[in-house]
């Protein structure tokens, strides 16, 4: 039994935006201003962000206008390379890319809920640390919960059931976005002079570059996403048009809103009022509009969470359902639904690794942990167009300005990477673990297969 083709071009933009646009642009910024302390940095840092995520974009599109199959990184990486480090990627996949992924929205849902509702009982376990990580439980960690068995069940009743409900989230999120930019530029309480009186950056200095690479971390996590169209690219119609054209109009009307939000955030408050916080979105609506509006943004806020949520768990379990279908995983992971054509034991696993995650105490060591997670392969899989050519396979797609994008994102990745192993040694350090311990696991899966045969 095979996974159905049944996404349109609309559904394919919509699962992408929906997956890109999430929390992070709510909080991110917030980070980034406390780190770099610079308002024209910031802004910077979603730029290239942008540039990033659209040159990662066209370059893994031409891997999957080759292997249109359910999977991304992990079938690429496997024809390209070796099993070996495909199942490295799909193991990250599981255990950072995507569970950790969904728990960090979890956990900042949790957050809103409490904002929205204030009688909720509000209580947090003491911290305890185990292995650099500090750990807690508390009220949100179980309203986290919630969101990730709900969708989870959702998308056990098909893609196609999963993706109306997505397009719903995608409409509303994107059309109350704009609704904001329109009406923060025309009638919000702006003040140009946050921007202006902030000084531009000194391009000679070494400190400059260093402060853009360690906000590239958290700005490529809000980012995250642009390749989710390739791990559902067996669930495509006419994936040889959809996927290059659904994942270069998803990123370029990301970038956009993203670079004119945060504009419009350095604007709303002083940069004392917005450095660190993790709220910052509702801060620049509160200082915009009056704060009478505050059950509205934080419910918007909380609405486009659950959007980008659910996109992840459809493209995360069909990670894991072609590592098992290819013997390397669980094989009880590549069964598929016979009603709803849903790779159910991958979909309700992943849940169960993202309600783990809800355990870790602060989002931002996730955002870091995730982001190296990800990096690490991730050049591997950028490069794979010129392995393809070396070995004869050819696409009739053109990546433009080719071969540019490739090495522009993968250097890009390796700054990154190394500024992060020198500013965050803790996360980076679990993130390279994290990938790492999967080759024992994978010749583990190996060893026992062999064993069946032998008994056998």
């Amino acid at each position: 039994m095979e996974l159905k083709r049944s996404l349109t071009t609309f559904d394919s933009i919509s699962v992408l935006f929906s997956s890109m646009v999430g929390s992070g642009i709510f909080f991110t910024s917030g980070y980034l201003i406390k780190e770099t302390g610079n308002l024209w940095i910031v802004l910077l840092c979603w730029i290239v962000g942008g540039v990033l995520a659209l040159s990662g974009s066209i370059t893994y599109a031409y891997a999957a206008r080759l292997l249109p199959f359910a999977g991304g990184d992990y079938v690429y990486l496997k024809v390209a390379y070796s099993p070996a480090i495909a199942f490295m990627s799909g193991w990250s996949s599981l255990l950072t890319n995507f569970s950790a992924c969904v728990s960090v929205l979890a956990l900042a849902f949790g957050k809103y809920v409490q904002i929205l509702f204030p009688g909720l009982p509000v209580w947090e376990s003491p911290t305890f640390t185990l292995l650099g990580l500090d750990l807690q439980i508390s009220s949100i960690t179980f309203i986290g919960i919630l969101p990730i068995l709900f969708f989870s069940g959702l998308n056990y009743f098909g893609i196609k059931s999963a993706v109306r409900v997505q397009n719903v989230f995608a409409v509303l999120k994107i059309t109350g976005l704009l609704l904001f930019l329109a009406l923060g530029f025309s009638i919000g309480n702006t003040n140009w002079s946050y921007l202006w009186n902030s000084p531009f950056p000194n391009l000679l200095e070494l400190s400059f570059y260093s402060k853009v690479l360690i906000g590239i971390v958290p700005v490529s996590f809000s980012y995250l996403g642009w390749n989710m169209i390739t791990y559902i690219a067996e669930e495509v119609k006419n994936p040889e048009k959809t996927i290059v054209r659904s994942a270069i109009t998803a990123c370029f009307l990301v970038a956009g809103l993203y670079f004119a939000i945060n504009l419009l955030f350095v604007i709303s408050a002083p940069i004392e009022e917005l450095a660190g916080q993790d709220g910052i979105g509702a801060i620049a609506f509160q200082k915009l509009f009056g704060v009478n509006y505050s059950i509205l943004t934080t419910s918007f806020i909380a609405w486009v969470i659950l959007g980008s949520m659910s996109a992840i768990l459809i493209g995360g379990s069909r990670v894991y359902f072609a590592m098992a279908r290819d013997g390397v995983f669980i094989p009880s992971f590549s069964k598929i639904h016979p009603k709803w054509h849903s790779p159910y034991v991958s979909i309700f696993f992943q849940a169960f690794v993202a309600i783990l995650f809800l355990f870790v105490k602060e989002i931002e060591a996730l955002l870091y942990m995730i982001t190296c997670s990800i990096l690490i392969l991730s050049c591997l899989t950028a490069a794979t167009p010129f392995r393809f050519e070396k070995m004869g396979m050819k696409s009739d797609y053109k990546i433009p300005f080719y071969p540019l994008p490739i090495f522009l994102y993968i250097l890009a990745n390796i700054a990154v990477m190394t500024i992060l192993f020198i500013e965050k040694p803790v996360t980076a350090g679990w993130g390279l673990m994290i990938t790492l311990i999967a080759l024992p696991v994978y010749y583990g899966f190996r060893l026992d297969k062999k064993m069946v045969k032998v008994k056998n």
